[in-house]
């Protein structure tokens, strides 16, 4: 079972990922691998406001990502969700597994809130 309780975590930082364009069966392992991949350096923000078609291997990289990350005791989190993306979640009930956020910013600034009132130190995100 995937551990939701994204609170819990104390990260060293967060980095942002930038993906673009499509996220779909051609790209969806260099994807996965890059989030799992960043994940070493604390927790990651994925910024999707360049996305423009995600289909459900997307969709499943990004839920084996934030997997990935649970065990790893990183957080995992969108933002800018695409609005085919955040349809989807709504529909398959998947934003407890996937937090979604409207921007970069607000999702850094919960992440940052979160981390602070848990005791964790702040360090700027770095961005990919």
């Amino acid at each position: 079972m995937l551990d939701t309780g994204q609170e819990q975590f104390l990260c060293g930082g967060s980095t942002v990922a930038e993906l673009a364009g499509e996220i779909d069966i051609a790209t969806t392992e260099e994807t996965y691998e890059l989030l799992v991949s960043l994940l070493d350096d604390g927790c990651v923000i994925v910024d999707l406001s360049a996305v423009e078609f995600i289909d459900a291997s997307g969709v499943n990289a990004l839920v084996k990502a934030a997997r990935e990350a649970s065990l790893a005791h990183r957080h995992l989190t969108l933002a800018a969700p695409p609005r085919q993306l955040s349809r989807i979640l709504d529909v398959l009930a998947l934003h407890q597994i996937l937090p979604t956020h409207p921007d970069v910013d607000t999702a850094r600034s919960i992440h940052s809130r979160l981390q602070q009132g848990r005791g964790g130190h702040h360090t700027p995100p770095q961005v990919v």
